[in-house]
């Protein structure tokens, strides 16, 4: 449809647009222009129709509820740590029972000697420091079997000596440090008076018993530790563990464990046979 006759149709009743000329004329045209009109009529309210539908389908669409954003899942707190649980180790001082299932009359009870050996009738010295009582049980079983026909052992603690962590070198206050439950290498060291002014932290050392009293050296640098970026594990101490702080880097281990010999209790029952496990 013309723009012009759009504009006169939708002001049909205003007086002052019929007294144009040029507006009766088009409106003359339509009005006797009967099927024009009626397909423009149609025209237009088949555009109407449509619309109404596509209104119709908009409020329809808008009505439909929109799915709620799910509410924020809680976070789980982290769990606390678990201590780390360790077999007990046998050491000077411990008082022990041995006792025989079917020979009773080789039942004993005796104390760790400081060298680390107890003294049973029949086999003589067995090494006891170092060993947990379940590996002493079976050591002893091993050894009676040349004197028993079936020998079965129990070894049985009935008075502990304590558990020992030894720190020495650059400290303020080398000790040996008796502890009940868990301790990492920075506390024992701050339990000993600290770090001296030479102390060289990023190159201390752990050394700790394995198997068969084999000496097990880890470097760790506790810099690091003190800054929050070692993880607690790698400095956590077990019973019977040393720990060294160095004036410098240890440059031969050969050297460093001769030194360390010479300055250690003789008790501990650590062998002269090591392996080495640093962090560098």
């Amino acid at each position: 449809m013309p723009a012009r006759l759009a504009d006169c149709l939708g002001n049909l009743n205003d007086l002052d647009m019929i007294k144009d000329e040029e507006s009766l004329y088009t409106i003359t045209n339509v009005i006797s222009n009967q099927e024009v009109l009626m397909k423009t009529g149609l025209s237009v309210l088949k555009i109407l129709i449509a619309m109404l539908l596509l209104s119709a389908l908009g409020c329809a669409t808008a009505a439909i509820p929109q799915p709620l954003d799910k509410a924020p899942v809680p976070e789980q707190p982290e769990q606390p740590e678990q201590p780390v649980m360790t077999e007990y180790l046998l050491q000077p001082g411990d008082n022990i029972d041995i006792k025989f299932f079917h020979n009773p009359e080789l039942n004993e009870n005796v104390t760790i000697r400081p060298d680390g050996k107890i003294s049973l009738q029949l086999i003589g010295e067995v090494f006891a420091a170092g060993s947990t009582p379940a590996r002493l049980e079976d050591e002893l079983i091993e050894r009676y079997r040349e004197q028993l026909k079936t020998p079965e052992v129990a070894v049985i603690v009935k008075g502990f000596e304590g558990q020992k962590i030894y720190v020495g070198g650059e400290v303020n206050d080398p000790q040996a440090l008796v502890v009940n439950g868990k301790i990492n290498a920075l506390q024992a060291i701050f339990r000993s008076g600290g770090f001296t002014s030479e102390a060289k932290m990023s190159n201390t050392v752990i050394v700790r018993r394995g198997e068969n009293n084999r000496a097990i050296i880890k470097v760790v640098d506790l810099d690091k530790a003190l800054d929050g970026r070692l993880p607690e594990g790698e400095y956590q101490l077990l019973p019977y563990d040393i720990v060294y702080v160095p004036k410098t880097r240890i440059a031969s281990i050969d050297q460093f464990m001769t030194h360390l010999y010479s300055v250690l209790p003789g008790n501990l029952g650590f062998g002269l046979v090591y392996e080495i496990n640093s962090d560098d």
